[in-house]
Formats: C-alpha cells, structure tokens, sequence
C-alpha cells in the first residue's frame, strides 16, 4: 500500500474522504446499509464503508483503515488505492473519495456493527436492485471488470393515462 497523499486535482476540492470496496473469492462486494437519519450522506442507502479524514490521521489509508475499524470492526492492513471518485456532499458540493480495495473472506454477521443497520455481501449483478448511489454501482462494475451498467437506476413504469396503478375496487392480484 502507497502511504503517500493522493495529490488532488489541480483547483479542486481536496481528496479528504476515504472509502473501501471488500471483495471475497466467490466475486461479491460488502456493502454497508446506512442508517437512515437525516443529515448524514446518502441516509438508509447501501454504501461502502469510509469517511472523513480526521486531524491525526497520517494518510487516507490510514483514514480508511479507521473508519473500516470503527464502522466493522475489521482491521485490513493490506488496503491498496484503486480510484478515486466524486460524490455529491449533503450540501450539495463535489466530494472527492479515495476508494480502496481488499479481500476479505469472512461472515459479516460475526462482525461487530457500530454505524448503520446491516453489512451483506452482494453480487455485482444484484447490486442495480439496491438503493445505491449510481457511482457505487458503476465502481463495483468497474472493479468486477463488467462493463458499466446501463438503463440504471429502472423507473417504476407509469400506469396508463387515466388509471392509478391501483387494483379496481373487489379485485385483488
């Protein structure tokens, strides 16, 4: 793992999230389902695990390896740089993120949650039924070595003009 800053863009936000994308052998990704309050990013939506980096963080590996501590409770030593991506921040402006990438094989029901609802493992093709930020979905794919998803995220079809999409009254599917 480069422990060297990740220089930011020339007249751009500087990079001062870190996220991680887990991957175990059989292709899946863990995801982290956020709580769903408001104020925080992307609340109830399933994300990667990361955060900000704080004052006595040295490195945004070392950003992302706390926050995978504090979030998972696991400690992954071997975080390696993959990419780095723009998310929109709760007010709106550009964020830049460091994602990292590691292998992990374990059961996350066994992990100790302390932020958000639940940790699962998806399969990338899986993933576009989730309520996830479009960027997430288009980084599994890129990561997976899929190509990039299309006709996501699918709109619920519009009922036909003048009918509700509701069953007609005494009829039941």
């Amino acid at each position: 793992m480069d422990p060297r800053p990740v220089p930011s863009p020339p007249g751009g936000p500087p990079v001062s999230n870190a996220s991680v994308l887990l991957h175990n052998d059989a292709g899946a990704y863990l995801l982290h389902l956020r709580d769903n309050l408001p104020g925080i990013w992307e609340p109830g939506s399933w994300a990667l695990p990361g955060g900000g980096r704080e004052p006595g963080d040295r490195s945004l590996a070392e950003t992302a390896r706390r926050e995978l501590r504090e979030e998972t409770g696991l400690d992954l030593p071997g975080l390696e740089p993959f990419a780095v991506e723009t998310a929109t921040g709760i007010d709106g402006s550009p964020v830049l993120i460091q994602v990292f990438t590691a292998r992990w094989n374990g059961d996350p029901a066994t992990l100790h949650l302390t932020e958000g609802v639940l940790l699962h493992w998806f399969r990338p093709e899986v993933m576009p039924r989730l309520r996830l930020a479009p960027s997430t979905l288009e980084l599994v794919h890129r990561h997976a070595g899929l190509p990039a998803p299309t006709g996501w995220p699918v709109s619920p079809q519009e009922p036909p003009a003048g009918e509700t999409g509701a069953d007609p009254p005494g009829r039941r599917p």
